[in-house]
C-alpha cells in the first residue's frame, strides 16, 4: 500500500518538473525571440531608408511675361505743295482826267423885309400859396388809469356774487378762468367771453354769470363814456380759499 502511494508520488513529481522545464523553455525562446527583434529593429529601419530613393524639390524660374507687340507709328505724308499763284496782270494806264469847268450859278438880290416888333409875352399870374390844413387829430384812447379804476371795482362787487359750485368742491375741481370782457362806446358790456379756461365747464360758465351779476351794480364812469375797452379780469376757484 505505501508502495502504490510512493510510486503515484513520483510520477507526479516528475510530471510538475516536466511542466516547469517547458515552462522554462518557452520563456527562454520568448525571450530570444524579442531579444532578436530589438536588435534587428534598427537595421530593418536603415535599409528601409536606404531603399527609398531621396526626393529632391528644385524651383522653376518663372516665365517671364510675354512683351506687348510693338505699335509703329503711322509715317507722315508729305503735305501737298501748294498751287502757284498766277500773275497777277498789270493794272492799264489811267487816262488823264478831263478838266472840270466851275460855273458859279448866278445869286439872286435879297430884298431887305421890314423888321416887325415882337411883342412880350404877358408874365403868368402869380401862384396863390395852397394853405395847408392840419390833419384833425386822431380821437384819444381811453385813460388807462380809468381803466384801471373801473377794473379794480368790478372785481371787488363780482367777489360778493361769488358762488364755489358744489359739484366741483365734491369732485375737487379747481383753477383759473380769465374771462375778457369788452365795452361799447355807450357803457353797456358788448361781450364776454372766456379768454381761458380751467377745463371744467361748471368753473367756467359761474365765472361769467358773477361778471353779469356784478357789471348791473357797476356803472361805468363818465371818462369812459364814448370810448370802447376791455377789461380782462381772473377768477380763482380753489378749495383753500372756501375753507377760510
Amino acid at each position: 500500500m505505501y508502495g502504490g502511494a510512493g510510486l503515484a508520488g513520483a510520477r507526479f513529481a516528475g510530471l510538475a518538473g516536466r511542466q516547469l522545464r517547458l515552462l522554462a523553455l518557452a520563456l527562454l525562446a520568448s525571450l530570444a525571440l524579442h531579444l532578436m527583434v530589438l536588435y534587428a529593429l534598427p537595421m530593418l529601419k536603415e535599409a528601409a531608408r536606404m531603399a527609398l530613393p531621396p526626393l529632391t524639390a528644385h524651383l522653376a524660374k518663372p516665365k517671364p511675361p510675354p512683351e506687348p507687340p510693338r505699335v509703329e507709328p503711322p509715317s507722315p505724308q508729305p503735305l501737298p505743295r501748294p498751287a502757284a499763284r498766277a500773275p497777277r496782270p498789270a493794272p492799264a494806264s489811267a487816262a488823264p482826267p478831263a478838266p472840270v469847268l466851275a460855273v458859279e450859278p448866278a445869286q439872286p438880290a435879297i430884298e431887305s423885309a421890314p423888321v416887325v416888333p415882337v411883342a412880350p409875352r404877358p408874365s403868368a399870374a402869380p401862384t396863390q400859396a395852397v394853405r395847408a390844413e392840419p390833419a384833425p387829430a386822431a380821437a384819444a384812447g381811453p385813460d388807462p388809469g380809468s381803466v384801471a379804476r373801473f377794473r379794480l371795482e368790478l372785481m371787488d362787487i363780482a367777489r360778493r356774487y361769488k358762488r364755489y359750485p358744489r359739484i366741483a368742491q365734491d369732485n375737487n375741481w379747481e383753477g383759473r378762468v380769465e374771462l375778457r370782457i369788452a365795452f361799447a362806446e355807450s357803457g353797456a358790456m358788448s361781450s364776454l367771453a372766456v379768454k381761458k379756461g380751467t377745463g371744467h365747464a361748471v368753473l367756467d360758465e359761474e365765472a361769467q354769470a358773477m361778471i353779469r351779476r356784478a357789471q348791473a351794480q357797476a356803472s361805468v364812469p363818465p371818462s369812459l363814456r364814448g370810448k370802447a375797452f376791455t377789461l380782462d379780469i381772473p377768477v380763482d376757484f380753489f378749495l383753500r380759499d372756501e375753507g377760510n
